[in-house]
Order: structure tokens, then sequence, then C-alpha cells
């Protein structure tokens, strides 16, 4: 659709269907506005016939002020007040050929020049408020300004015919651009939109005819549409005045006079009219009340829907016009906040999987609103950046959570929703705004910015009072996401926070312009040690039981492990917070580690750290509990323990059948893909996290990594599970079908999380002892092959024999615990190395570690994206900042053997031996799958990337490290700074650790003959991955 048929003739343009509602028989009023300068309810009803004779004289009085007719492109600005003399201008300038930019009146004059440079404007209208911005922005670029016509100019009867311009050909015309608005800047500087007469005509599929009452401005896109489906529809909208202040006491009686059908604001507005009852009054007789603009708060529109209104809200934005909708649900229906796509965006809209349920909504090529394309992945598409999560039960229903923008990711990685807890604390009657910060940073705070009627209100008081608001939005938020009272900054009521026209924040100018505030809170966390408590043992503990409890961590007794309790990460660095705030620590607090929590993992050991260090007494690892090496000990020792095999007699029909975690995963993916496409597997079962619906899950997990075509293969059957409990947390029935049928397990699932101790994973060394008891409890003759991917952190710290050779890592057991790296996750790979080697040891299993390195991107399937949160795409992306890359990867390193994923996955599945006439009992029990082959960082991959397009110099290492400490510390524009604490830790030269791989090599073709990331267009492939997300 880019047209209208009507009786008479097909309508292409705007100025056509003007000209027809002229002659409309039915000269129904279109549009409703008040009559005085500063009216509220004095509407003044504006018919077809009235409507087209004011746009015809305005024509002709621009005119007569020189603005002649133009045939070509021709763009001029507008900036006023949304009035009947502005929407009369621009339909009139639309006449004479011209299209009009737009512009809010809140812009700054840079953007003002900026905006109307990039169209070569040499006009611009604008209201009497603004002819100081307009005078300015001349200034800077040669324009020739006029005030927006007056009534007087445009409300005559001269009896002359109608003003056209000869030889327009409406075909072509309706191509031509009407209007251009732009974005709101909240994360920049705003970009220009188009609309053509076309893509405003596709508009009008989704008019709601009904009178309607509309509070937004015509410089934002739902106030302009609303505004010409009215028009088309010839149903009346009753106009706000733009020249007067909204307020409940003006839009309240604004509402009430017009009487209308719908009501179409802002949530701004909504919570205005919410304030006292009589709002609630005035929207009740209404048959739908809407808005748009930003996000309504949950609270807002649960008040509207449990009082009886039809409540719900549009999506859509300027580059791909209105694509989802709560408006047409049935009216019993109450899950208002779940949009679902309107009819013609159907076929064009994917919600592309980012972080467990969340989506974006991808935009595709198609959509007749789409006026921008901002991706290739699909082809041609445009990746909103708008965060959604799916309805338990509704088909297709979406609730909007967020901007990919908006999501402040934790050091930890974990992703805070802001929107929501900014939604519930904003609607406090204390609070004028409140914005969640974090971003790259251990836990989030709040900056709280007060009413005006707070302003009498030491801050203590303010935030006596609002604290219950922040409680209640606390309660609703995951456990990362919870704000605690010390990371919360009181902001002045005489300070505003930088926000667009529709009363959205500016994150990234919010988090610029109050940094020093935002860093002195985190210095505070850090290092302030102002507590004043000096407690004896039995007192400490009994504080940390119930400081935790504070924060929402029950602990049943003192032994009670933190991790297992529920202390992630975020709650650790909390706590730490909260014990220099409360503890008198002696003048030790520089001996209090970040991960003291996690280090000490019970309340008795904690306890007796926390006094040690006051006191400045020595603390044995006897004193505060056992050391990691001593864990690991009893970890390996209590999940080692199996029953011996006894040999089924079941013979398994048909081919091979897998059990295979991790298929959400970058690997596991690759591997079911491989498993799917294998005549010699039958049936593959994904044990994924306890989720309500598995097979959607996979379904979206694999269609984000390219893999979506196999999501519908019957091969598959999705389970959901906990692998931690006992029979994998599956009923009965379905573990017996697993007994009898499996043949093979893949485990690659395992959590990543470098800050965890040891303690932390035995969720992940019991899921694992649970599949190894799948493995020897199956009914064949034979145990099911299982392989465990753990990782060349199990093997990092392995030592040199001399000197001055490199240590050798053998494809066999690591003789010691130290050999590990020191984290906890390369640790408890290790753990589970050796519980591997106990069940094959000890109860006969057929076990398989595969110690692998770095992973990349297949070359022949799924997605060439490699992720860009890890260190080697975040070196090549400091490129773009600092134009230059080291010549090494740090400690004197240039060898690579990165192993391409789907290499990776063919190894494994020969080395699994599936297809295979036999079991082949002479396998290893340990390989090494770090690549057989090397490569060079500077004189190979380097060259590789300079080839693909990618603009830098090589530089020394520490030249490099010299340029991204000196560049920009933002690390939402130059990510790379992210890990400069890591790189910094590489300028000590340290020999490399050689992985032994010949075991590999002659057990697995695949391995042997696997490819090398330098060859063919595979790192131009990957560069061009990285820009689409860059």
């Amino acid at each position: 659709m880019g047209s209208i048929e009507t009786k008479e003739e097909t309508l292409y343009t705007f100025d056509q269907l003007i000209r027809q509602r002229a002659i409309d028989e039915d000269q129904s009023p279109l549009l409703a506005y008040p009559k005085s300068k500063l009216g509220i309810t004095d509407y003044e009803l504006v018919n077809g016939k009235q409507f087209n004779r004011f746009i015809d004289c305005a024509a002709k009085s621009l005119i007569k002020a020189g603005v002649a007719p133009v045939y070509e492109n021709t763009t001029v600005g507008i900036i006023g007040n949304s009035d009947l003399d502005y929407i009369v201008t621009i339909f009139a300038l639309g006449r004479l050929g011209y299209t009009t930019f737009l512009l809010s009146p809140r812009l700054a004059v840079n953007a003002c020049v900026g905006l109307l440079s990039g169209q070569n404007s040499k006009l611009l209208l604008h209201g009497s408020p603004y002819l100081d911005i307009a005078t300015n922005t001349s200034q800077e670029i040669p324009l020739t300004l006029l005030q927006i016509l007056s009534r007087e100019q445009y409300d005559f009867d001269d009896g002359g015919p109608e003003f056209a311009r000869s030889g327009v050909d409406n075909t072509k015309e309706q191509f031509k651009t009407l209007i251009m608005m732009h974005s709101s800047g909240s994360t920049g500087i705003p970009r220009p939109i188009t609309y053509t007469h076309k893509r405003l005509m596709v508009t009008l599929l989704t008019s709601q005819r009904m009178t309607s009452f509309q509070s937004m401005p015509m410089f934002h896109a739902h106030g302009f549409v609303t505004m010409i489906q009215a028009i088309f529809t010839r149903k009346v909208i009753y106009l706000f005045n733009g020249n007067v202040p909204q307020s409940h006491d003006t839009v309240v009686p604004a509402i009430r006079a017009a009487k209308a059908e719908c009501v179409w604001t802002v949530p701004y507005v909504l919570k205005l009219l919410l304030e006292k009852p009589d709002g609630l009054e005035a929207l009740k007789p209404s048959r739908l009340v809407s808005c748009s603009g930003s996000r309504c708060p949950d609270e807002l529109g649960d008040t509207l829907v449990n009082n009886g209104i039809h409540f719900g809200t549009n999506f859509g934005a300027t580059e791909v016009a209105l694509i989802l909708s709560s408006l047409d649900r049935p009216r019993e229906d109450k899950a208002w906040d779940y949009l679902r796509p309107v009819p013609h965006a159907v076929p064009y809209l994917l919600f592309k999987p980012i972080d467990g349920d969340i989506h974006e909504c991808v935009v595709l090529d198609g959509h007749r609103g789409k006026v921008m394309t901002n991706s290739n992945d699909p082809p041609n598409s445009y990746h909103t950046k708008d965060l959604f999560i799916p309805h338990k039960t509704l088909h297709n229903a979406w609730k909007f959570v967020g901007r990919l923008d908006d999501r402040v990711t934790l050091t930890n990685g974990e992703k805070v929703l802001p929107l929501s807890i900014e939604g519930r604390i904003r609607k406090d009657p204390l609070v004028k705004e409140a914005v969640v910060f974090g971003v790259d940073r251990p836990i989030p705070g709040l900056l709280l910015f007060r009413a005006p009627i707070a302003e009498s209100l030491s801050d203590d008081e303010f935030l006596d009072a609002v604290w219950p608001s922040i409680e209640d939005a606390n309660s609703r938020a995951e456990a990362f996401s919870q704000i605690s009272r010390n990371m919360v900054a009181v902001i002045p009521a005489d300070v505003d926070c930088p926000s667009t026209d529709k009363a959205s924040i500016k994150r990234a100018q919010v988090y610029r312009e109050f940094a020093t505030t935002i860093d002195d809170i985190y210095t505070t966390l850090e290092n302030n040690n102002s507590g004043t408590l000096k407690l004896s043992i039995p007192e400490l503990e009994k504080w940390v039981i119930d400081t935790f409890k504070a924060i929402n961590v029950t602990l049943p007794d003192i032994k009670a492990d933190f991790f297992a309790a529920g202390v992630d990460s975020l709650k650790a660095i909390q706590m730490r917070g909260l014990i220099l705030g409360d503890l008198d620590m002696g003048g030790n607090a520089s001996k209090l580690p970040s991960m003291i929590v996690y280090e000490c993992g019970d309340t008795e050991k904690l306890a007796k750290r926390l006094y040690a260090i006051r006191t400045g007494e020595e603390i044995n690892g006897d004193d505060v509990g056992d050391s990691e090496l001593e864990v690991m000990e009893k970890l390996i020792e209590e999940y080692s323990i199996f029953q011996p095999r006894v040999p089924g007699t079941s013979k398994v029909s048909g081919g091979s059948a897998v059990v295979l975690t991790g298929a959400t995963g970058s690997l596991g993916s690759h591997i079911l893909s491989q498993l799917v496409a294998s005549t010699a597997v039958t049936k593959i079962y994904c044990l994924l996290r306890p989720s309500s619906e598995p097979s959607a899950r996979l379904t979206s997990a694999l269609e984000s990594r390219s893999f979506g075509h196999i999501a519908s293969s019957p091969k598959i059957t999705a389970l959901s599970c906990d692998i931690s409990t006992t029979n994998l947390g599956l009923p009965s029935s379905v573990y017996e079908t697993l007994q009898k049928t499996v043949t093979h397990i893949l485990h690659c699932a395992w959590a990543v999380n470098f800050a965890l101790p040891i303690t932390s994973f035995t969720q992940q060394l019991s899921g694992l002892q649970n599949l190894l008891t799948l493995s020897l409890s199956v009914t064949t003759p034979t145990p099911a092959r299982i392989l465990f991917c753990s990782s060349v952190g199990a093997a990092m710290a392995t030592p040199s024999i001399s000197t001055s050779t490199s240590p050798i890592v053998a494809e066999a057991p690591i003789p010691r615990f130290t050999d590990a790296a020191p984290t906890g996750y390369a640790r408890s790979k290790l753990v589970a190395e050796r519980i591997m080697q106990a069940a094959a040891e000890k109860a006969g299993a057929a076990a398989m570690v595969l110690r692998i390195g770095q992973i990349v991107p297949g070359r022949d399937a799924g997605s060439q994206l490699w992720s860009d949160s890890e260190a080697v795409p975040l070196m090549v992306r400091s490129a773009l900042v600092l134009e230059a890359l080291p010549n090494e990867l740090g400690g004197g390193r240039d060898e690579c053997r990165w192993l391409m994923a789907d290499d990776l996955a063919k190894t494994m599945i020969e080395l699994a031996g599936i297809g295979a006439e036999k079991m082949d009992d002479s396998k290893q029990l340990v390989y090494n799958l770090v690549h057989p082959k090397t490569f060079s960082w500077k004189n190979d991959f380097l060259p590789k990337l300079k080839e693909a397009g990618l603009k830098f110099e090589t530089v020394l290492y520490v030249e490099w490290l010299d340029k991204l400490r000196s560049s920009s510390s933002d690390v939402e524009k130059n990510p790379s700074r992210k890990l400069l604490g890591f790189w910094e830790a590489g300028t000590q030269e340290k020999k490399e650790v050689i992985f032994e791989t010949e075991k590999a090599v002659k057990d697995s073709a695949a391995f042997d003959a696997a490819g090398l990331v330098i060859e063919g267009d595979m790192v131009s492939k990957m560069l061009e991955e990285w820009k689409q997300v860059w």
C-alpha cells in the first residue's frame, strides 16, 4: 500500500487527500483546536473545506513572502509550538513542493545546524518564542528566517482559484519527502528521518476510526501520524494547545471538553492525570486510552486497567513506523503491556535472542514502514536495539523491557534492565527522576533527582522517605539488579536530569555529566572505612547473618555456604562495602580483599577473618578454613563416588542416541548441527536449564547463531532439567528412556565466572557426576561414552622443567593441583578432569577429557561473529579508536593456535566414535585440542586484517598500551578500555605453555585437517561481522 483508493480517484499524496476532503459530501470536522491563544476547552472545529482553504491561502501568503513553488527536492526547517498555525504552514509548504524538517524546540543550536546543513536548507520558519534559536542557527549557516504564518495570513477568502503546481505527476510525487523528523538524540547527535508521501500513506493502515484527543507535539512521529489518520478517517481529533504547559489542571479539562472516544498521550502526562482522582474519572468515558514516546511504567498501566479503562500502547520508531500494538486486543485481555505485531508487519519482524528470554526486535526487508537499514544480518534489516521478553502463554506477545544501549552491563557480565526499576521509583511523588548506573562496575547504583516538594528535606530525610519505593522496586528486580542504600546518590532539586522531548532519559549524557558523582560512590564503596563497630567473633557472626538478611540473603547458620545461599558476586561486593561502612577495620581496610566473602565461604570463617584483620593477627589457612587446593581434594573425593558398571543386555536398535549439554552455546550449536546432519545419529537429547518452553528457547538460540534451519529436526528433543539433581531432574519415565537408548554424552555446559571460588562450582561438579552415573547405568552391554569439555586453563600454570624451556602439557592427567590457573573456574575444570579419571579407573566409565583452547567461529556453518566481549576481538576493535594494534598478544606471545568451531565439533564427534561400528576402547582418556598448527599474530593475522580493510599501524605492545591508556575512558565508545588492566598485566614476558596434540592428530582426521583462520577470506568475514555490532 502506498496510495488510497476513493470513489473518485486514487490518492498518492497528502495534498490530494486534503483537496479530496474539501469536496467530500460529508463535511464532518477533521481537527479541533482551541480558538484563543491560551485556550484549553474552547475548541474550534475545522472541516475539510475549511482546512483546504486555510492551506491554500497559506500557500499564497508564502509565495508573497518570497517562498516560490519548487519541483526539485528542497528542504526548509520549521521550529515552533504545535498549534494550528504550525500545522497549516507545514501542509502549505507541502503544497508548494517543499520538504519540511520538523525540529524540536528543545534542540541545541549545534544540533539544528547539523540537521539543516546536512539537507542544504536555506530557509527556517520559526514561532515567535524561538526567534533566538533561529537567529543563532542562522549565524552558523546561511539561512533566511521567516516567522510561521499567523491566522490572518491564511484565514481569508480571496475568491480566486486554488493554487496548484503545474505538471505534477502524483504517481511520481508520492516518492518525494513530505516531512522530515529527527531521532531524540538520547544516545548522541539526532539523526534525520525522512517521510515520503508513500510512507505516510502506509501509516493509514493502522488508523483507529474513533474521535480522539491528542496531547503530543507534531514534531514527534506519533503526534503527526495520529493527526493525519484523523484527516483520513474523518474522525475529529482534538489537539491540546501547543502554547499551554501540560499539567494536571490543564489536561484534565481539555480531555473532558473533547469527550473523545480515544485519548493519545505520553506516560508523563498520564502520570500527571493520575495525581488526583478527577484525572482517572476524566479518562473513564473513553473507549481507548494509549500512550507512546517512552515506556509506560507497569504501575501506571495497571492502575488504568484495574479501574476499567481499556488501556494499550503502540510501539514503533521513526525509522520503522508502527510495528507492535496492544490496542486491538480483546477487552477482557488485561495484558496491556504485551504488544502484538500489527497485521501488516507480522512477516517482517524477527525477535533475535540476546540473553535468556530477552530478545531484540529486528525489522526485516520488505516492511513498508522501514525507511532505514543498519545491518546486513539479515540483509537490509533494521536492528531496533529495543528489547522484549515473550509472554509465557500468549503467542507472539512481547513486553518491552528496555534498549540495548539502556542495559547496564556490570563487570561480571550481568545485565541490569533499568527501566522497570526507574519507572517504579519515579512514581514516588518526591522523586523527579531516577537513573540507574553501573556500566562496567561491580554493582549498580542510583542517581535520585528530587522533586521540588522535597527540596526542604536533608539528603538522609529524603532517602528515608523514598526508601520504601526503592525497596519495592528491588523486590521486583533480579538479585544482581537490586540497589543498596549506600549506592544511592541524592541530587539537589534545582539540578535537572538530561532528557528528550519525550521525557526519556538521555542516559549517555547523564553518565557523562554526573561522572564525578558516580565515581565518588564507587570510591567510597571500595576504600572508605568509615565503620566504628568493634565486635568480637560471636558478635561478628551475628552481624554477618543480620546484614545478609537485610540484603535479602537468609543464612540458616554460621556454616551455611554463601554461594549456595544465593550470594552472587554482586552481593559479595555489596557486603564488602557494608563491612567497610559499619565495621572498624583497625586501619587495615587495605587488607580486605575484594572477594573476601567468597574467599571465606561462610559466616564462621568470615567472622574470624574480619576479627583478625582488625586486630592485626596473623591468619593461617587453618584459621580461616581450608585452602582452595585442599578444597579441590575434598571435592574430588565427594564427587567421585560411583557404583561399578554392571553391563546390561539391551541392544540399541538403529544408530547413535546422543545427550548434549550446552546446545544453546556457540560450540554446542555447531555440534548439534553436525549431529543432525549425521546419518549415524537417530536421536539427540538437548538438556537445557529449567525453562517452561525448552523447545522455543533452543530454537531462538539456534536462530541467533544462524542454525535456525535445524531447529525443526525430528531427531532433536529439548528437555528442561537440572542436571545437578538426582536423575538430572527429569521425570522417571524420561530418565529410563535415556538409560535404554543413549550411546553418547557430550558435556559442553559449564558456568563461566572467573570471580567465583572453587566452592561455587559444586552444582557443575554434581551435574558431571550425575551425567557419569547416567553413562554407567545405561542398560546396554557397554557404557555410554561421555566426553567432557575441559579447558587449557586447567593446566596454564604448569611449570617449566628448566628456565630455558617452555612448559609442556601432555595429553594425560594433570599431576598437580597447582598446575591449574589460579581461578575457581580453572580449578573446577581440573577437579572435573580428576572425577572423569576416577569414574574411568574405578567404575569402568568410557570417559574422555577434551582440554580445549581458543575457539573461533566456524568457516562453513553458523555465524562468523566472534563474541566482541572477548579479549582478541576487543583488542582488534581498539584499532577504530587508536588506529594502532600491538605487534604481539602480550607477554611476548605471537603464536596463535585458534581452532574453528566447526572443525572442533567434527573432531569431538570423531573422537566420540559416533558412527563407528563399535566402541574403540583404545581411545585416550585425555586429548589436548588446541590447533595442531600455529600462525603468527604479527606476520599472518595483522596483515589479513589490513587486507580486509581495517586501518591501523602495527606498534610495540607497550606503545599500544600507552595509546590505550591515553584514549577515551568512555567504555561505551571505547570498549577496549574494559580490559586495560588485563593487558597491562601482560607486559612481563612469559614462557608460553605448549600443549602436545600428537595423539589427537592421530585419532581424529578432522583435527589433523583443521583449517587455519588466516586461510581464505575467514578474517574478512569475521571483520564484517564485527563491524555490524561495533
